[in-house]
């Protein structure tokens, strides 16, 4: 089952069987300096535009937005830095919040297109904010198998779980299955060295069971060990044969654009290598120009 985006660069489709979807994750605000945060008080957005700039020119498909924090008002700044994305970059865009007001001033800017609400977990209050929001604008959503319990659920069986709330609530809404991608959850290994594998066979069992697409946030991986982007990008390889559809990751990961078209072509998500000898033919040409 495909899942498609769109935006003014055009329709994005992704899901089972095709090539994986890269999304920027450096426009997290709680990632950045207190410089950048200062800039954002005042209403200043220069930074978090060249940070979807960079991605852009590193290969990425599209954004995530994550701008909550005290001390900024979200539902001034989110639709401001979406139309700026939209227009300038012109990528698809998530946006990563659980607030039902910025989150509808941003969808209401991206308007004709269709976006990503980030993100929903099984809350009960958060789905009956947000799942409306995503009827109304026709927007997918991303699902966290979490948040009935107490605890991140620690295995497969208690993620399906989950799931299959999420996605038996959605769809009572309004929203098609095509349009739900879930969260296998990355924890850090630092911390959890066992959860790694119990993250895969979690993706695997949400395509077999659901069909639906699926998302990780590969930046928790190497979280609390030395140069953690090598263990973000080892994680990121070894899911893309699990399932793995879609993946937040930092743009400036040494080598990530090619080894996950190299992961593609390899699973057959890239059939006959397609992509990844268009991207080595325009390589060949970038530095013929230069």
């Amino acid at each position: 089952m495909a899942t498609s985006l769109t935006s003014k660069n055009g329709t994005l489709v992704f899901g089972p069987g095709l090539p994986t979807v890269l999304i920027n994750d450096k426009l997290v605000i709680m990632d950045q300096s207190p410089v950048v945060l200062d800039e954002l008080r005042s209403g200043k957005i220069d930074f978090l535009l060249e940070m979807a700039r960079m991605g852009q020119r590193m290969g990425m498909d599209m954004v995530d937005i994550l701008i909550t924090h005290p001390e900024v008002d979200e539902v001034e700044l989110l639709p401001r830095i979406a139309a700026a994305v939209c227009e300038e970059i012109g990528c698809p865009i998530a946006l990563d919040s659980r607030d039902p007001e910025a989150l509808e001033a941003a969808l209401s800017e991206l308007q004709p297109y269709k976006a990503v609400i980030n993100s929903v977990s099984t809350e009960n209050e958060v789905m009956e904010s947000l799942l409306p929001l995503a009827v109304k604008y026709k927007a997918a959503i991303i699902g966290m198998p979490m948040g009935q319990g107490t605890s991140v659920p620690e295995t497969v069986e208690e993620r399906l779980a989950e799931t299959r709330t999420l996605i038996e609530t959605a769809e009572g809404y309004g929203v098609p299955r095509e349009d739900i991608i879930m969260d296998g959850i990355v924890l850090a290994s630092s911390a959890q060295p066992d959860t790694m594998m119990v993250t895969l066979q979690t993706l695997r069992a949400m395509q077999e069971e659901y069909g639906v697409a699926t998302v990780l946030g590969i930046g928790n991986a190497g979280h609390g060990m030395p140069t953690p982007v090598w263990i973000d990008l080892a994680y990121l390889l070894a899911a893309i044969p699990w399932g793995l559809n879609m993946a937040l990751v930092d743009p400036q990961t040494p080598g990530i654009m090619k080894s996950v078209l190299a992961a593609d072509f390899l699973v057959n998500n890239d059939e006959y290598g397609k992509k990844y000898i268009a991207d080595y033919r325009e390589t060949k040409r970038k530095a013929k120009n230069k």
